[in-house]
Formats: C-alpha cells, sequence, structure tokens
C-alpha cells in the first residue's frame, strides 16, 4: 500500500499570467481608454479575440498584454489585451477594445499606440527624450496612397 499519491497538477492547471493592462496604462490621458467587454462561450476551443495554448490542461487561465510584431521598421498589431479562463470546455474572456463603433480602427489604434510608445524616440534623437505625441505624429510613416498625406488619426487621442 502506498504512504502517499503524487498528483501531477500541471496536466490538469495551467497558468500564464502578463499584466493585461501594461500597454493600456502607459498611455492614460493621451489615448482614448478601451472598454473591457466579457464573452463567456462553452466549447473545446478558444473564443475571440484569437487565444491559444501551448500545454493541454483541463484549467487554464492564462492572461496577455496586447500582442504586435514589427515588420518594415513599424509596429503590426496582433491581438487585443485579455483575460481567459478556460475550464473544460466553458470559455470566460474578458478582452479590452475599442467601442463597438470603432472596431474597423482597432488595428490603427493599437498600431499608433506602439509607434508612440516604441519608435518615436531613436538613438539619434536621444532615448532620453520625454516621449511627445507631437513628435510621434510628425515622424509616423504611413500616409493615404490616394492622398499622399499621412494617416495619422487624432481621433484616437484625448483632447
Amino acid at each position: 500500500m502506498k504512504d502517499y499519491i503524487y498528483l501531477d497538477w500541471r496536466k490538469y492547471l495551467y497558468i500564464d499570467i502578463i499584466n493585461p493592462k501594461r500597454t493600456i496604462n502607459k498611455v492614460k490621458g493621451i489615448f482614448k481608454p478601451l472598454k473591457c467587454y466579457f464573452r463567456f462561450t462553452r466549447n473545446k476551443y478558444a473564443p475571440y479575440p484569437v487565444l491559444w495554448v501551448s500545454k493541454p490542461a483541463y484549467i487554464h487561465i492564462i492572461s496577455r498584454d496586447v500582442g504586435w510584431k514589427d515588420k518594415y521598421d513599424t509596429p503590426r498589431f496582433e491581438h487585443r489585451s485579455y483575460i481567459w479562463i478556460h475550464i473544460y470546455d466553458l470559455n470566460f474572456v474578458w478582452y479590452w477594445d475599442l467601442p463597438l463603433h470603432d472596431q474597423d480602427y482597432i488595428d490603427e489604434y493599437w498600431e499608433q499606440v506602439l509607434w508612440y510608445l516604441y519608435y518615436t524616440n531613436t538613438i539619434s534623437q536621444g532615448l532620453s527624450d520625454k516621449l511627445s505625441i507631437e513628435k510621434a505624429k510628425e515622424s509616423w510613416p504611413w500616409e493615404d496612397y490616394k492622398t499622399k498625406k499621412s494617416s495619422w488619426n487624432d481621433k484616437f487621442l484625448v483632447k
């Protein structure tokens, strides 16, 4: 008879937590705040926003900050900030997003935020300089292909 029972909890519980509001908090008062939405689904697969799990388990607790990558020396938005609790086939997701009438602009919003935070100051400009929304707006590299004017959108800024 065994004196103990060994339970490998890793196959039952997977926890991976990063502050989902880390980037949102950095631009508070400069860019318009995002709203927190809740979504519940009942299926074996991850709900919207795009979520994935690298380890099989019965219970997952995962939170992520905004996902992005660098492409052609500019930021590209990948996924929203979220908190996801997955229990068997139940999914509880809290995610931060623009209001429903602005959903088409979510990529632009996050790419402007990321440009402001990480691409405005270069080594030649001095990394110790304070971040400036005007400097970010002037250095924004994208332009409308029809009008040849900057595609920077001021509607995301707090007036």
